[in-house]
C-alpha cells in the first residue's frame, strides 16, 4: 500500500532554495572560471609607455608604466614571497606580493624566482618575467616598440585533477534546487506485509514492522547527525526526543513514530489514520 506525505506550499522552498542556489553557485562558477580561463601576461612597449595586461578577458587588468618613472632595471633571483592580494596559480602570479628582500611589490610573472625588477620613482617595484628577456631589456633601454606575451603555464597532472574537482563544484551546487524543489515530491511510504519501505530521492530503505509499534507523535528535533534538513525535505539521522531517530518526512513536526527494538523512524503520511490502520493490518502494532 502506497502513502505520500502532505503536499506542501512551495513558497518557502522557492524563497530559500533559489537564493541559496544563486549564493553558492555564483562563487563556484567564478572559481571554476578563474582556474580554467587561459591566464597570461601581455607586455607592450610603445611611445615611452609599458603596458602590462594580466588575466583573461573580460576581466583583464591593464597597468600602465611611464618609462620615464623607471629609475633602475635589474635582473635578480628573489626569495620566497607571499601573495597579499591578487592571483597565485601554478605558472601565473599577478597582483601585490611581498618578498623578504624586496618588500612590497607588484608582480606579473610565471611565478619563477628569476625576475626582472623595475624600480619606479613613485610606486612599489614591479616584477616581470618576459619570455624574451634580452629583447625586453633592449626595448626598455631604447624605447622602441615591443610586444611579448607570456605563454600559458604548463602544469602537471596534479593541478589538472584539482581543476577538474573545482569544475565539478558548480555541478554539485545544482543539487540544491533538486533537494528543495524535486526531492520532496519523491518521498513515498510503502507498506508491505511485515515491512515498511521508505523511498527518498536517492534510495529505498526497508524496516521490519513485526514487533515495532507505530503511534501518532509530535517530534522534538534537536540536531541533524547526518542526512538532509531542508524546508520540506528531512531525511537521515537526527537527534530527536533525546534519542537517535531516522526521519523521512516533509515536515519534522507532526506525524507517525515507529519504534522497533533497534530503530526509531519518524514519517508524516498525509492520510495518517489510514496509514495506521494499514500498518496494523500488515502485522504491526499501533499504540
Amino acid at each position: 500500500m502506497l502513502f505520500r506525505p502532505p503536499k506542501l506550499r512551495r513558497s518557502l522552498q522557492f524563497a530559500v532554495g533559489l537564493p541559496l542556489t544563486a549564493v553558492v553557485l555564483l562563487p563556484t562558477l567564478f572559481a571554476a572560471w578563474i582556474v580554467w580561463a587561459p591566464q597570461g601576461v601581455d607586455l607592450h612597449i610603445a611611445n615611452g609607455v609599458l603596458r602590462v595586461t594580466t588575466g583573461p578577458a573580460p576581466f583583464s587588468r591593464v597597468r600602465t608604466i611611464d618609462l620615464s618613472s623607471v629609475t633602475k632595471v635589474e635582473e635578480t633571483h628573489v626569495g620566497k614571497g607571499h601573495r597579499v592580494a591578487g592571483t597565485a596559480l601554478p605558472g601565473y602570479c599577478a597582483g601585490n606580493y611581498r618578498y623578504p628582500d624586496l618588500g612590497s611589490v607588484w608582480v606579473a610573472t610565471d611565478c619563477s624566482r628569476d625576475v626582472v625588477v623595475l624600480r619606479l620613482a613613485n610606486a612599489k617595484p614591479v616584477l616581470l618575467t618576459p619570455p624574451d628577456r634580452q629583447a625586453f631589456l633592449d626595448a626598455l633601454k631604447s624605447g622602441r616598440e615591443m610586444h611579448q606575451t607570456q605563454s600559458p603555464p604548463q602544469t602537471g597532472i596534479g593541478w589538472f585533477a584539482v581543476k577538474l574537482l573545482i569544475l565539478l563544484a558548480p555541478l554539485t551546487t545544482l543539487l540544491l534546487p533538486v533537494i528543495f524543489l524535486v526531492a520532496p515530491g519523491r518521498l513515498r511510504y510503502h507498506l508491505e506485509p511485515g515491512t515498511l519501505a521508505v523511498t527518498t530521492m536517492l534510495r529505498t530503505r526497508r524496516f521490519a514492522i513485526a514487533g515495532a509499534t507505530a503511534r501518532p507523535h509530535r517530534l522534538k528535533v534537536g540536531i541533524k547527525l547526518w542526512g538532509t534538513a531542508a524546508p520540506g525535505y528531512y531525511t537521515g539521522l537526527f537527534r530527536a526526543d533525546g534519542a537517535n531517530t531516522k526521519i523521512y518526512a516533509t515536515s519534522a513536526k507532526e506525524g507517525v513514530l515507529i519504534k522497533g527494538a533497534d530503530f526509531r523512524v519518524f514519517i508524516n503520511p498525509e492520510k495518517q489514520v489510514e496509514f495506521l490502520e494499514a500498518y496494523r493490518s500488515l502485522g504491526g502494532a499501533v499504540a
